[in-house]
């Protein structure tokens, strides 16, 4: 960008003094902003009212009680509540920039579209009409003479800053302000991420309106805005193409709660409420696992060779399950000891691979298997053997015995059988991360997720049928029956119901008295022959509206309905992963079901990978997520973190991994070795200015210990990937290097989450990579 001569009066930024002329301009240009900045929210209002007329419309439709009036006011309401939603969404300001033509035009941006009739007053950031806004330059101006950033406090106008493009047209155009972006980078941190509407960048730009196919890689290191643009991507998707998106289609999927907490407000505050926002220790339904696992453990948790560890798993006799079978049957005794029925199990798991069947699937497989096993002892060959099948498996012993010996499985129940070390090979090594556990750990959240699919449904409880009177009773409206009725008494005449139909498929009409009842069933008869069904008989039953009447003897009973086994699609269709290079190979097939049927966007620094499974490069994390089509996207500039900060953690980078070129001068650094890196940490907060937010950052033992004054952000160092602070003081160097075998990365990451000040304390000595001579 290329800025202004003045500065503007933004907001918590120190400015040099101005001229009283320069301020009149500047106070007549805001005036005529504020203006425009009037007529928006004046017509928001209208739109809100209208919004709320629309809402009572819609409840006014269903005064009639009709079906059709129910759901027409259920649509209006929802509809007047998602445009609500939509009017709702300013919170610094809906209105952000103005671009000012070669032609003449002038457009408002903002954070939505607003119209006056047919005139636009205000121009959605998203529109195709409001890319000139980030991508024009002086080199590439696309007919732009001038771009302005307008600062809002609510509907309040209280700062201005202008690029000229084309300055050969500028004409009598007044410029004001030091440039936009060098503006918002002086903005301190807040708890929570901004979103970088106003200030997104050419290349960023890029990366937000890519097409949705396929893959599209962002990359980029510390600082770059990687984070903001997958964001400002998902309500990009969203406006484009709302009716494909819209409706919980887009995951995002961070690294930890505590970054989901940081970036929580960036997509509604751009006016987009319809996504799912996970951790990965939250994909599992249920679950919410903040823990990390140590090293060493999580390379074996997050390895495709736990695939085969679970495979096993699965078929494992449950620890509680009972290791006899005791049944006696014609005055014999029939026992299948611990070691037959182990057998047994072996069986039962290679029929049931062979067929393809889940453990929870496998209990008609298992009945089976035990059976013959017990009629293999059966002394007697006077017996019927499918007799003895029959009754020897509906006996109450045998009954509890299955139930024990082969239960209902949940995918949390059996991973909790890791915590015997005999259970599978390569147990040994896991247990001790299951005994005595203190909830999951992220590790595990992708472990169970496998299971899920592994094990398989659970079937359904038995339910006892409801008695007919408590059916009639209780149930509000017709009710559908699972045979044909013949039935009379709403009607005068006769009446035939179908399988499943709450409405009658035939009436009798007045040829047919109501007590002439051997006639209106030979009536039927020839109605049910001519869908496909002969009756030999009639018994009494219920109609769909509780009457009494007439059920049919079938010759054949009718089909039963079977459970639909056909996998239905995963619901998203689009899945942005941020941080995705610390991935392991387990929570790539975890994210890839869910992605099955979607496009992606991933985001993530390879300088940054600390996870011992990390993948040695993007093309082997797009494979193991199972994508091929690829579209590689690199932010090559950043914007937070100073430079003088962003060259002092560079030495922390691995080999072959290109810093980061910052775009942001100043900052401060300390490093300074200690007697005490506790008390100096306070003295270092005591120095800060009020009002930053200021960060202590050190390994997660230490962090824990610490004891430091209200309102400072003590954050592990397994913690903190993705977040910003204007104050980092990073505790102990060292002691972050020896915590992991990716400890050196592990540091890159602390060092660059400062966007003001960083200082570093140690007592030990530094790791060499920081030595030098500061």
């Amino acid at each position: 960008m290329v800025s202004g001569t003045t500065a503007a009066r933004i907001p918590g930024s120190i400015v040099p003094d101005v001229s009283t002329q320069e301020t009149a301009t500047e106070e007549r240009e805001i005036a005529a902003e504020q203006q425009v900045v009037d007529r928006v929210y004046a017509r928001l209002e209208v739109l809100r009212g209208q919004a709320r007329d629309l809402e009572g419309e819609g409840y006014g439709r269903a005064a009639g009680n009709s079906a059709a009036g129910l759901v027409e006011r259920d649509a209006i309401v929802h509809r007047a509540a998602t445009r609500m939603r939509e009017l709702d969404t300013e919170e610094e300001g809906i209105v952000f920039g103005r671009l000012d033509f070669d032609d003449g035009d002038i457009y408002h941006i903002g954070r939505l579209g607003v119209r006056d009739g047919i005139q636009p007053l205000l121009v959605d950031w998203r529109a195709p009409a409001a890319a000139p806004f980030y991508r024009a330059t002086t080199g590439d101006p696309l007919g732009v003479v001038r771009r302005r950033v307008i600062f809002c406090r609510g509907p309040r106008v209280v700062g201005l800053d202008d690029d000229v493009l084309t300055p050969e047209a500028a004409g009598d155009l007044r410029v004001l302000g030091e440039g936009a972006l060098l503006a918002s980078l002086r903005r301190s941190r807040g708890p929570h991420m901004r979103d970088i509407v106003t200030t997104i960048q050419r290349e960023q730009d890029e990366a937000i309106r890519a097409p949705a196919r396929g893959v599209t890689l962002i990359t980029g290191g510390p600082g770059t805005g990687k984070t903001q643009v997958a964001l400002h991507r998902a309500a990009y998707l969203l406006y484009t193409d709302r009716g494909r998106f819209t409706g919980d289609r887009i995951l995002v999927v961070g690294p930890s709660t505590v970054f989901t907490d940081y970036i929580g407000r960036v997509l509604p505050s751009l006016g987009e409420d319809s996504v799912h926002l996970r951790a990965i220790g939250e994909l599992f339904d249920g679950v919410t696992a903040t823990r990390r696992e140590r090293a060493e453990v999580a390379a074996v948790k997050g390895s495709e060779r736990m695939l085969g560890v679970l495979a096993d798993l699965i078929w494992q006799t449950p620890p509680s399950a009972p290791r006899n079978l005791r049944l006696v049957y014609a005055g014999q005794v029939l026992t299948l000891d611990a070691d037959e029925l182990t057998a047994a199990r072996r069986e039962i798991r290679a029929r049931c691979e062979r067929e393809g069947t889940p453990p929870n699937s496998a209990r008609p497989t298992a009945v089976a298997v035990l059976t013959e096993r017990l009629w293999s002892r059966v002394d007697g060959a006077h017996l019927d053997r499918e007799l003895f099948t029959d009754e020897a498996a509906d006996r109450p012993e045998f009954h509890r015995f299955l139930h024990g010996w082969w239960p209902a499985l949940t995918p949390a129940a059996v991973l909790g059988w890791l915590a015997d070390p005999t259970i599978v090979p390569d147990a040994a090594t896991l247990a001790p991360s299951y005994q005595d556990q203190a909830g999951w750990a992220v590790d595990d959240v992708p472990l169970l997720d496998e299971l899920e699919g592994l094990l398989g449904t659970p079937p359904p409880p038995p339910r006892a049928p409801k008695p007919e009177w408590q059916l009639r009773e209780l149930t509000s409206g017709p009710r559908l029956v699972d045979t044909f009725v013949l039935s009379t008494g709403l009607r005068d005449g006769w009446e035939l119901y179908a399988p499943g139909v709450a409405t009658p498929i035939a009436v009798a009409g007045a040829g047919i008295d109501n007590d002439q009842t051997g006639l209106a069933q030979r009536w039927a008869e020839a109605i049910i022959l001519r869908e496909g069904h002969r009756v030999v008989g009639w018994i009494d039953g219920y109609d769909p509206h509780g009457e009494e009447g007439y059920v049919p003897e079938l010759a054949e009973p009718l089909p039963v309905a079977e459970a639909d086994d056909t996998p239905v699609p995963d619901q998203y269709l689009h899945v942005i992963v941020d941080e995705a290079q610390d991935l392991s190979p387990m929570e790539c097939r975890m994210i890839a079901r869910r992605a099955a049927y979607a496009s992606m966007t991933v985001v993530g620094d390879l300088g940054q990978a600390t996870h011992p499974l990390a993948a040695g490069g993007w093309p082997e994390l797009v494979a193991r997520l199972g994508k091929r089509e690829v579209r590689a996207m690199e932010l090559r500039t950043g914007y937070r973190v100073p430079q003088l900060i962003a060259d002092y953690a560079a030495r922390a980078l691995a080999p072959g991994i290109e810093p980061t070129r910052s775009y942001q001068p100043g900052g401060t650094l300390t490093v300074r070795r200690v007697d005490d890196v506790a008390a100096a940490a306070r003295a270092a907060i005591d120095g800060l200015e009020t009002g930053a937010t200021v960060a202590v950052i050190a390994a997660d033992d230490t962090a824990a210990a610490l004891d430091l004054p209200a309102g400072v952000t003590v954050v592990p160092a397994s913690m903190v990937k993705g977040l910003e602070f204007d104050h980092v003081i990073v505790l102990e160097p060292a002691d972050i290097v020896a915590a992991e075998p990716r400890g050196l990365a592990r540091l890159y990451v602390a060092l660059t989450r400062a966007v003001a000040g960083l200082v570093v304390l140690h007592r030990r000595p530094l790791p060499p990579e920081l030595i030098d001579d500061l």
